[in-house]
């Protein structure tokens, strides 16, 4: 059983570049949170931004597990041997993937997927799913353990509407966060779906986070980044259950 408390020296791995402006996004909401003491009492984090990393839908497309498998891996090994205590990977998308790696190191890992299911489970209401096709096409949040019991409340948008919601990901990858034109598409879905929240499955949505907290509240807009990041800050715990408890769901 690994442990889910980042000890209050230790040392937080983080696994970006898919995209990179989302990873550099998360360490400046770690880095700008609430800190009682000085600059010194911050954690040390070691980034690992490798934007080399295959397009993970077109890799859940086209069966390229064992590649992304290894490429994982590798990049997890060399962050633990570097000094990281825990890793987070700043991609929802390549969370398919994790399954399939080394349970040595797939147990350092706090995953988004868990962390989003804890967050909707402390919630109320209907919660617009956003996130991309490669997520939704791999079921990555179905096959949470204890998904069921917040799915029911969780929508997602319709087929057309998700192709939008993907091609805007797509777009923030390439030129940022575009709040003009996230967050009307996020408020036109939010109203067509009858939802009073939103669940950022997708970590290209961090870039517009604040955003979007500040229109629906925290209480509504379910992000995993900035969660971890407010638990880094104050040295809460991450979610009990890590990503070694989710299911083989792809396949090498």
């Amino acid at each position: 059983m690994t442990t889910s408390v980042l000890p209050a020296a230790g040392v937080l791995g983080v696994l970006g570049g898919m995209g990179p402006l989302a990873s550099a996004e998360f360490l400046r909401t770690l880095y700008a949170g609430e800190w009682h003491g000085p600059e010194q009492s911050r954690p040390r984090v070691l980034l690992d931004s490798d934007p080399a990393f295959p397009d993970r839908t077109e890799a859940i497309r086209q069966g390229r597990a064992r590649e992304m498998t290894e490429r994982l891996e590798d990049r997890l090994s060399q962050l633990l041997e570097r000094g990281a205590d825990q890793v987070v990977v700043v991609c929802f998308t390549a969370h398919h993937f994790l399954p399939l790696v080394d349970p040595v190191l797939r147990g350092r890992v706090v995953s988004l997927v868990e962390t989003t299911a804890a967050e909707l489970a402390g919630a109320t209401g209907r919660f617009l799913m956003l996130s991309t096709e490669g997520s939704r096409r791999a079921r990555i949040f179905e096959s949470q353990p204890g998904w069921d019991a917040v799915a029911h409340r969780v929508v997602r948008p319709g087929e057309d509407d998700q192709a939008r919601v993907h091609r805007l990901i797509y777009r923030m990858k390439r030129h940022g966060p575009l709040p003009h034109e996230a967050l009307p598409e996020v408020e036109r879905l939010m109203q067509r779906h009858d939802c009073t929240g939103v669940v950022l499955g997708c970590t290209e949505f961090h870039l517009v986070s604040r955003d979007l907290t500040e229109r629906y509240g925290p209480d509504r807009t379910v992000d995993a980044l900035r969660t971890l990041a407010v638990r880094f800050s104050a040295g809460l715990p991450a979610p009990q259950r890590l990503v070694s408890s989710l299911p083989t769901s792809a396949t090498r």
